[in-house]
């Protein structure tokens, strides 16, 4: 799995990821043991940090007092209240345990989210499994995304979700792709806002949910009506 996944640790020790992502996060948990690790330490140093968990508005500048208190605390301060055991430093996550776990504070008194501003295309859906996760690489351009393939009961879809998306203009839109022994099939269709985001569910009938896909693309079609990629791929993945 890769460092995005462990960059969601906070988001889901606060339970502000969606369905899907805390689905796609545990199955990634499973198998790393730094993010096992981290979360234990986590909890263990939560004790030692009162706070209420009641939703409130925090004044504008709470985020800048909090972190100032901390800098002010190391100055001052020969030896840490706690000093939990050394751990060799990790660069997907903040520089100290203390200082994750004040903004997971400022996360819990007051919900905020990067997803606050995009159209959450899984939201309080009931997913029993999540049988292949991809991230999205940019093939042209700066795009970036994720392509999940889900299983909700007796149905399988696949969530494709995506930003930093060049602007669109006329008819032109983003067609997913489906991809075995190099044949392409339709996938879903969906064109971006003003700031370069775009999602798409796309369920599959009987005939897809049998087929052991290799890749999954987006690519940036004219119209809506390519049977085949007619433009350039810009995201893609293996799965």
């Amino acid at each position: 799995m890769t460092q995005h996944q462990c960059d969601h640790i906070l988001d889901y020790y606060n339970g502000h990821l969606s369905e899907l992502e805390k689905a796609a996060f545990e199955k990634h948990l499973a198998s790393c043991s730094e993010c096992q690790e981290f979360l234990k330490e986590l909890e263990q140093i939560s004790g030692y940090l009162p706070y209420s968990s009641e939703p409130v508005e925090p004044p504008t500048d709470l985020e800048d007092r909090v972190f100032a208190h901390i800098l002010n605390e190391s100055e001052e301060k020969q030896e840490p209240v706690v000093a939990p055991r050394q751990k060799r430093r990790r660069p997907w996550i903040f520089p100290s345990i203390a200082a994750a776990l004040a903004l997971s504070i400022i996360g819990n008194a007051y919900l905020f989210t990067q997803l606050e501003d995009q159209k959450r295309v899984v939201e309080e859906a009931t997913i029993d499994e999540v049988v292949e996760y991809a991230e999205l690489a940019p093939v042209s351009g700066q795009g970036t995304g994720t392509a999940s393939i889900i299983k909700q009961g007796k149905q399988t879809s696949m969530v494709v979700q995506a930003s930093d998306l060049a602007k669109l203009s006329d008819k032109e839109v983003y067609q997913v792709w489906l991809i075995k022994d190099e044949k392409p099939e339709r996938a879903g269709t969906f064109v971006t806002s003003g700031d370069g985001k775009g999602s798409v569910i796309f369920k599959f009938n009987e005939e897809f949910t049998e087929k052991d896909w290799d890749q999954v693309a987006v690519s940036l079609e004219p119209d809506a009506n390519s049977e085949l990629p007619q433009g350039e791929i810009v995201l893609a993945a293996d799965i």
